[in-house]
């Protein structure tokens, strides 16, 4: 598979072979928060773009609000949306209010420069209340067309417009399992590994 022209192999030990088609698993919280610094991870080491991340609420920024500055001193943009009230003295990055029930919903990771793109996709699988017993139905992409796609309707929900969401839902929300499958957290676990 041949590789992309900005590969940069000073900065990553090993050469990265990026999948060929869209990828759709069910994983834990450690494999979405790996997922979620791979991308900012790229991002940083790219240093140009665009990064997009959801939080359910602003107060699960906090922790994270060293590393968003790291990558908002070396991206064109940085915007983190979010429910309740934006962070104060952070002007490099752009705080995205939601108001819209349904995008709290989801984990979204978006990266988007001119030779890489990069998301992750997913929407909590179980009703767990504890971050370490969540389970996540996610899609990660390197399509160039899907990123810029999301990114779009995601400038499109800054201006109010609602319609997009009702459309992203019905038509490209990732599939679930039944609930059933998911009562019990630990065979899950040990039946995916």
């Amino acid at each position: 598979m041949p590789s992309s022209p900005k590969c940069r192999s000073t900065k990553l030990s090993d050469a990265v072979v990026l999948p060929t088609a869209d990828v759709t698993h069910l994983f834990n919280h450690e494999a979405m928060l790996a997922v979620s610094h791979a991308i900012e991870d790229v991002a940083l080491d790219t240093a140009e773009g665009e990064l997009i991340s959801t939080f359910q609420n602003f107060s699960n920024f906090t922790p994270q609000r060293e590393r968003y500055s790291a990558l908002a001193s070396q991206l064109d943009t940085v915007r983190v949306w979010a429910e309740g009230n934006p962070p104060t003295h952070s002007r490099q990055i752009d705080f995205v209010p939601i108001f819209h029930p349904t995008i709290a919903r989801y984990w979204v990771v978006l990266f988007d420069s001119p030779d890489i793109h990069a998301i992750l996709f997913c929407k909590q699988s179980n009703q767990s209340t504890e971050f370490n017993q969540k389970i996540f139905s996610r899609v990660y992409s390197f399509n160039p067309f899907l990123v810029r796609c999301i990114r779009r309707r995601f400038g499109l929900l800054a201006c109010g417009v609602d319609g997009v969401v009702q459309h992203f839902e019905r038509h490209h929300s990732p599939s679930h399992p039944d609930s059933d499958s998911l009562s019990d957290f630990d065979s899950l676990l040990s039946a995916s590994a």
